[in-house]
């Protein structure tokens, strides 16, 4: 068959990529074209993201591209969720899209909560609340904004505001539209009942696909800029970066129920694919939340902070002139053996950076714990806790949905992290699956061949196991694992830390 060549922006919180996937009929070769910083920008009081930026880095990474390949078919986008852009009746952006980080949201939280409670929120709409979701991001706006009733044409995912000013189509993708905390429990479109008791308009939000689509060819102006004069695809593909990682696991779509999943990189994103939201009270007790598959299908799952804290120390100690990398970390933590003392990843006292390894001492001591005497101890504590919030969350996800699991595939850029990795298995007690670390990528790229309907789903697996290798770990036996889940569980619930 023809050699197809698929360009998939993947956007993060902290840089973006453009990797381009060559598929041949059995495999996809992926290959990085473009990468390029992607922060917030702080403005007075408000935080934003640099939507001009990553636009014209985007073209300027599609030009690099065209130069590298013998030609372009395709490019769709992926990205984090919750955020969004406001398009008004002339077609334009009206402001900068927040980020999720930015705090105008604190002001209006108890008024959100009066007109619909935690749980109900939750009942409704399958999402955990949380400061970062749409919906109280949105409530926000126009009780600050009032104006934007009448101002608003089109709200538009990140992914797809991307691909708006690429192809001048407006639409908004399942997945990423499934992290909004707007959508129907049971019928997984709009929620008539929240959008009612918060004063939003359905029209405002474009068509919700399922499944993807082609939404035409690259904007004259785009391509004239470039000059680029292949006959590109823009395609709404998977849009959130974890459903499109889910994608790209080499798991027949029979199987991927049996499985539990663990994206791993700054955050962490524990789950299990379930064919329904599940909205029952242990799951709400339990901090999990519900989003979609780019097949419509559900995932359960917890937002862990990740290797987050780790990559704060590095920072840290590069700014004293100790320039350890992550291999060098490991190295240390495994010179060492456990102290016995844990932290709670998630407590708040770690979410905002700086003073990590002042955070770190500040929470043991408030929990009475000993304190490292090295930097392998502190990183290996670290790295245990991680492991240990891993193996909470899993058994929180069997007892919810009734699925004790035997698996867990592993993926993103923190599988380059052995000693985590084999810690994962040993607290689990259960085999780790990893790869690919570009997981995200690659099932960005397979969402756009499938819409091309190049790719069927029941040929996916096949192709995953020819594109790239996995490693399996299995578990090792630690002594008095219980005892020391226990501590941690213990430590954890003191949630409260002073600094």
């Amino acid at each position: 068959m023809k050699l197809t060549n698929a360009i998939a922006v993947d956007l993060g919180a902290s840089s973006g990529r453009l990797i381009s996937g060559t598929y041949d009929g059995n495999k996809i070769d992926l290959k990085e074209q473009f990468r390029f910083s992607n922060l917030p920008v702080q403005v007075i009081n408000d935080l934003h993201w640099d939507y001009m930026k990553i636009f014209q880095e985007i073209k300027y990474g599609l030009n690099m591209a065209k130069r590298d390949l013998p030609s372009i078919d395709s490019i769709s986008i992926d990205t984090w969720g919750v955020d969004y852009g406001l398009i008004n009746r002339h077609g334009q952006l009206l402001f900068a899209p927040h980020s999720y980080r930015d705090t105008r949201v604190d002001d209006y939280e108890a008024l959100l909560y009066d007109k619909i409670n935690r749980f109900e929120l939750f009942q409704l709409t399958g999402n955990q609340p949380a400061k970062i979701n749409t919906v109280l991001q949105l409530f926000a706006d126009l009780q600050l904004n009032p104006f934007l009733t009448n101002e608003i044409k089109h709200i538009l995912f990140m992914p797809n505001l991307i691909g708006y000013f690429l192809s001048g189509k407006a639409i908004n993708e399942f997945t990423i539209s499934s992290t909004s905390g707007l959508l129907d429990t049971v019928s997984r479109k709009l929620s008539s009942e929240v959008f009612e008791r918060l004063g939003f308009k359905q029209e405002w939000f474009a068509d919700l696909n399922k499944g993807g689509k082609v939404l035409g060819q690259l904007l004259p102006q785009v391509s004239t800029e470039i000059n680029l004069t292949d006959l590109v695809q823009v395609i709404t593909g998977v849009g959130h970066d974890t459903a499109s990682a889910l994608l790209a696991l080499p798991v027949a779509p029979e199987d991927r129920e049996d499985i539990a999943f663990i994206s791993s990189g700054t955050w962490s994103i524990i789950g299990q694919q379930t064919a329904e939201p599940i909205v029952t009270k242990a799951a709400f007790d339990a901090g999990l939340t519900n989003e979609g598959c780019f097949d419509g299908s559900n995932r359960l799952l917890a937002n862990l902070t990740g290797l987050w804290i780790i990559q704060e120390l590095q920072r840290e100690w590069s700014y004293k002139g100790e320039l350890v990398e992550f291999g060098q970390m490991v190295d240390e933590a495994l010179s060492e053996t456990t102290i016995g003392s844990y932290i709670d990843p998630n407590n708040e006292i770690f979410a905002a950076p700086n003073q990590m390894e002042e955070k770190i001492m500040a929470y043991l001591k408030a929990t009475q714990q000993k304190l490292p005497e090295n930097r392998g101890q502190l990183i290996l504590l670290v790295l245990e806790s991680l492991a240990f919030s891993y193996k909470r969350i899993i058994e929180d996800l069997a007892r919810v949905t009734g699925k004790d699991v035997s698996v867990i595939h592993m993926f993103g850029g923190g599988i380059q992290n052995s000693l985590l990795v084999q810690l994962t298995a040993d607290f689990t007690e259960k085999e780790v699956i990893t790869g690919p670390v570009e997981a995200s990528v690659m099932g960005n790229i397979v969402s756009q061949l499938q819409v091309q309907n190049l790719l069927s789903t029941a040929d996916t697996k096949d192709v995953m196991v020819h594109s790239y290798t996995v490693d399996r770990i299995e578990p090792t036996h630690v002594p008095d694992l219980n005892a020391k889940f226990k501590k941690f569980q213990s430590v954890r619930l003191q949630h409260k830390v002073d600094f």
